[in-house]
């Protein structure tokens, strides 16, 4: 009786710990790999599935690392997703034979290509009209063991935070529920509802640093304090907080460094910042301006805003002062072409890119394919929610006259976004999204001459807004496999998991 009292102790905890914001409604890519963590999810969602009002999709890579183990364990997990009524798709990879060829480890590797899939799926959703959210079963345990991961690499205060709640994978919100409950509130919930489920014989390998810190050294620290994973909780919500703060101080700061600056921002006003913010605009620059943040990368820069060093080079970007302004030179230039729309408003525009280095040499040329349609006002108000997640732009077809063109950002474009204060340049919306260099680049605008009409991942102008008065309405739809298959090709991983 004792034992069954506590196996339903897990279950509330499980239950009253896990974080439903954010999925309610969405189509869940979840990652089922059929291990209890990821086991105890998808039952989960599963049995909320009618409440939360969302549709499920469980996701499993087969990395063929461990041979028949890892056919077995497919095939129960697709079982398992049967008897639940749960949509289960599978795709089998030879992790191994990558990591060879690739020259990156077999975790690093498995990584990519479980998240590569997550996208596909998501993109799949969007073209039948649901808004996707990619969701992982980590948990706090995972959450302490990529923190130990991070102190033992040398880490700041973000790296004791251990795993995000939430990211962006390319332009898709992934989601971890899980991060507040422990590996063993996981175990007595699928214990609770007898939940079948596979164990990686790799878990027990000490070869692994992940599975050294969970087998042995997490171990003994528990025995100086059980509650040691609640007490990293504690400690992780209040980093965070800490870290929410010093990152608003940050965003503050460059802005006022870069207040009436065309590019860059101004050292007298970085310089004077407290070191922890300072180090963080140090970092934010960094990744702005596309090059590769570490801790040796934020020390060198920061003494260039302090004045003890003439600039910082790494790869093909060089950040110098001049005029007492820091900027970023990328000996790289991007080209893209600018296209008219068809005169009637419908077929598929091709925007070609290319991306040549400082002696003129060629080094990457992709293409981005639009479609375009021109809908009645009716049908499109009619089936706006599908049509919101298929749009790339809607823009009210009447205020489009001739000469209309795809192009990239030219010098005093601006555009009124209806809500966001007025007319703003590009330049400032830009700056305020904290875009890289090459991300500005390659923003496409839709345009006649100087008056534009819409921007990439910003919207349409208050005077295009389809409204009431519309009788047409252009859509553009992206054409999804040429960016996934640009996403397949430009993809990194920013987590451990």
């Amino acid at each position: 009786m004792q034992g069954a009292q506590t196996e339903e102790m897990h279950t509330k905890a499980f239950e009253k710990k896990f974080m439903l914001e954010g999925l309610s409604g969405k189509c869940l890519i979840i990652g089922f790999s059929g291990g209890a963590d990821s086991t105890s999810l998808v039952h989960f969602l599963a049995s909320n599935q009618e409440k939360m009002g969302c549709q499920l999709l469980a996701v499993h890579l087969n990395h063929r690392l461990r041979g028949d183990e890892s056919d077995r364990d497919e095939q129960s997990a697709k079982a398992f997703c049967t008897g639940l009524d749960v949509p289960f798709i599978s795709r089998r990879v030879d992790i191994g034979a990558i990591a060879e060829q690739s020259h990156q480890s077999e975790e690093v590797c498995g990584r990519q290509e479980r998240y590569r899939l997550f996208v596909e799926q998501a993109v799949i959703a969007r073209q039948k009209g649901m808004e996707p959210v990619i969701v992982t079963a980590h948990t706090l345990s995972d959450n302490l063991e990529t923190a130990f991961l991070h102190l033992l690499r040398g880490c700041a205060l973000d790296g004791l935070c251990g795993i995000p709640d939430s990211r962006m994978v390319e332009d898709v919100p992934l989601i971890r529920p899980m991060l507040r409950i422990s590996r063993e509130e996981v175990e007595g919930y699928c214990a609770f509802y007898r939940l079948p489920f596979a164990t990686d014989s790799t878990n027990f390998s000490d070869r692994y640093t992940r599975n050294f810190l969970r087998l042995q050294v997490i171990p003994q620290l528990k025995k100086l304090n059980p509650s040691f994973e609640a007490a990293y909780l504690r400690m992780r919500d209040s980093l965070q907080q800490d870290r929410d703060y010093l990152n608003f101080l940050r965003d503050q700061l460059l802005s006022e460094a870069s207040a009436g600056c065309n590019t860059g921002w101004k050292v007298s006003v970085l310089s004077g910042a407290p070191k922890p913010v300072k180090s963080r605009a140090a970092a934010e620059i960094l990744r702005i301006s596309g090059v590769q943040v570490d801790a040796v990368a934020i020390e060198s820069l920061t003494a260039v805003i302090d004045g003890k060093s003439s600039g910082y080079t790494a790869g093909k970007v060089c950040l110098t002062v001049r005029g007492g302004i820091l900027s970023a030179d990328d000996t790289s230039r991007f080209v893209v072409g600018a296209v008219l729309l068809p005169q009637d408003g419908t077929g598929t525009v091709i925007i070609p890119f290319e991306e040549w280095d400082n002696n003129e040499k060629l080094i990457a040329r992709w293409e981005q394919k639009i479609r375009l349609a021109v809908l009645s006002a009716d049908d499109y108000r009619e089936n706006r929610k599908v049509y919101k997640n298929l749009l790339y732009f809607a823009v009210d077809y009447d205020t489009i006259m001739d000469n209309a063109q795809l192009r990239a950002r030219g010098p005093g474009d601006s555009i009124r976004l209806s809500g966001r204060g007025g007319q703003k340049t590009l330049k400032k919306l830009f700056q305020q999204a904290h875009l890289s260099r090459r991300e500005r680049e390659l923003r496409l605008v839709l345009a006649q001459g100087s008056n534009v009409i819409w921007v990439e991942g910003f919207g349409t102008d208050e005077a295009s807004v389809p409204g009431p008065e519309t009788e047409k309405v252009l859509a553009a739809f992206r054409d999804e496999a040429a960016a996934t298959e640009r996403m397949k090709s430009e993809y990194e991983p920013q987590d451990d998991r």
